[in-house]
């Protein structure tokens, strides 16, 4: 009886799946390689150019790296609904790709503390709404609508729930979603705030036909996924999700990529990666440069004869 016990043991240890038991961290440090899953194609999150990749997502995968002294591996699924099972599989150990926390999700994976909010958006023909049209629910008005979305995403499955099944086109990228629309085959797009965002501003000549519907109306959070079942690793995402919260590295890459937008430049490589340090003292100047902008503003505020 006792050895029927040990074979039951042993056969459900086999069936766990990776990483788990041994601890999915000390298996990465041991390896001395972490292999992150990415977005295709989805800016400012990633993206390519000279075969390089780069983006928001990518620079806190180098950042996590550097934390557990470890090589960094990218992957990127042709298709969003390729991440998790390619995950579950064993074929990256966690997915850094602006993954929108869901209920139905979390059956399958275990989600980190959220590092950024977002809303559903959209890009749309002008000469399809109406001239006071400011947000995703605007669509709703306009009949015999075509929308693109990305499919595998938050996006196509709020959008099936509002629009004809028959009405929707899916697409591998949201990229290509957008494509479509300004090539005329469909009449808007829908994505996360971020990407539309993105898209309006580096997409200026398209702004006589194009506008973005960017006022919230939904709430919703990125966060990493790991496989279920390895509380030390969620632990530690989740105070790596802090960090960067706290020490500025999230702002820092916000301004970086929403406001400068340097990577958006036509020629050359996108910006150097910055280490943590580097982070924490870019930080620091950016604070002195904005108390001396305050104090220069009050200054003239109170005019050059002042007690």
């Amino acid at each position: 009886m006792k050895n029927v016990f040990a074979a039951l043991v042993l056969v459900g240890i086999l069936l766990l799946p990776p990483g788990i038991g041994a601890g999915e961290l000390q298996q990465i440090q041991k390896k001395g390689v972490i292999t992150v899953s990415l977005n295709r194609d989805y800016p400012p999150f990633s993206m390519e150019k000279e075969g390089t990749v780069f983006g928001l997502d990518v620079d806190l995968a180098h950042l996590m790296g550097e934390i557990l002294d470890v090589k960094v591996i990218f992957i990127r699924p042709d298709t969003y609904d390729q991440q998790i099972p390619k995950l579950l599989a064993g074929e990256s150990d966690i997915i850094m790709a602006a993954m929108t926390r869901t209920m139905e999700r979390a059956l399958q994976v275990d989600f980190s503390s959220p590092y950024f909010e977002v809303s559903q958006a959209a890009l749309v023909r002008r000469d399809k709404v109406p001239m006071n049209a400011s947000a995703y629910f605007d669509l709703l008005r306009v009949e015999g609508l075509r929308l693109g979305v990305k499919t595998g995403t938050t996006h196509e499955a709020f959008a099936q729930a509002l629009f004809p099944m028959d009405s929707i086109k899916g697409y591998p990228t949201a990229d290509a979603a957008a494509d479509a629309m300004v090539a005329g085959d469909v009449d808007a797009m829908v994505a996360d705030s971020p990407f539309v965002q993105v898209w309006r501003n580096t997409h200026v000549r398209h702004y006589p036909k194009i506008t973005a519907l960017l006022e919230p109306v939904t709430r919703e959070f990125y966060a990493f996924a790991i496989r279920k079942g390895d509380p030390d690793f969620l632990n530690w995402l989740n105070l790596f999700v802090e960090q960067i919260r706290t020490d500025g590295t999230l702002d820092l890459l916000k301004h970086e990529y929403f406001e400068k937008m340097a990577w958006t430049a036509e020629k050359g490589m996108p910006p150097e990666r910055l280490s943590r340090p580097q982070f924490l003292q870019n930080r620091f100047i950016a604070n002195k440069k904005a108390m001396i902008e305050q104090r220069r503003k009050a200054y003239q505020e109170k005019g050059a004869n002042y007690e």
